[in-house]
């Protein structure tokens, strides 16, 4: 999880499309104005610098770009006789897939949440281990996916909703300070993937030996 999702990375890449757009136009002597110079090639490069960066600019200028491509290609269809309707039905269908997928709630929550963009924070590792879940009253026995100084995953059938605290107990097969790692998490984001569900939590423990037990724990196994 040192990566970014291939999914944002390549729904970042659609953009390309209208440089490219641009480019052919301009091989083949069509005239070419200011404003589509920088509508169609130095608008898409920054949204998708924004994209890539997982910044919140870069959401918003995803939103203002098809807003205002939105608003150019009803003005070019209205104005179409007889053209050629391919590039409008391929901005479109960027449209539909861009917006799908960036305004999905686990993907727009990384843009306004950094805690979540786990190649920007602390390095993690993957790992196969049982520890103890306590919602409330209710106890389970799932199992640890990976975990860092910030926080971890853990893999579990029905996993509670976002934002729900969490008591965590991890048995420690190593000796350190304490034989357990106990703290209180908060989850940041949850996936009901079949192949693997379970839920992302940060880390919210103010015991200062847990959280020197959870670094130490972290980088003897890095």
């Amino acid at each position: 999880m040192q990566k970014r999702p291939v999914a944002l990375l390549l729904a970042s890449l659609l953009f390309l499309y209208f440089p490219a757009e641009l480019v052919a136009r301009a091989v083949s002597n069509y005239s070419i104005t200011p404003f589509e110079i920088v509508i169609a090639g130095v608008l898409p490069v920054l949204l998708i610098l924004g994209l890539l960066r997982v910044t919140k600019v870069g959401w918003y200028t995803l939103v203002a770009m098809v807003s205002l491509w939105g608003l150019h290609d009803l003005y070019l269809f209205y104005h179409a006789r007889g053209e050629n309707l391919v590039p409008l039905f391929a901005h479109l269908a960027i449209y539909a897939l861009s917006i799908g997928y960036f305004i999905n709630p686990r993907i727009r929550t990384l843009y306004f949440d950094p805690n979540l963009c786990w190649w920007k924070t602390k390095k993690r590792f993957e790992t196969c281990s049982p520890l103890i879940v306590s919602i409330g009253k209710t106890w389970s026995y799932p199992i640890l996916r990976n975990v860092s100084e910030g926080g971890c995953f853990i893999e579990m059938t029905n996993p509670p909703q976002m934002q729900t605290r969490i008591s965590i107990t991890i048995p420690l097969p190593i000796p350190l300070n304490v034989s357990v790692i106990r703290s209180e998490g908060e989850v940041r984001w949850v996936t009901n993937n079949p192949m693997r569900p379970g839920i992302g939590v940060q880390f919210k423990t103010d015991s200062p030996e847990q959280r020197k037990a959870i670094r130490q724990y972290v980088s003897h196994q890095l």
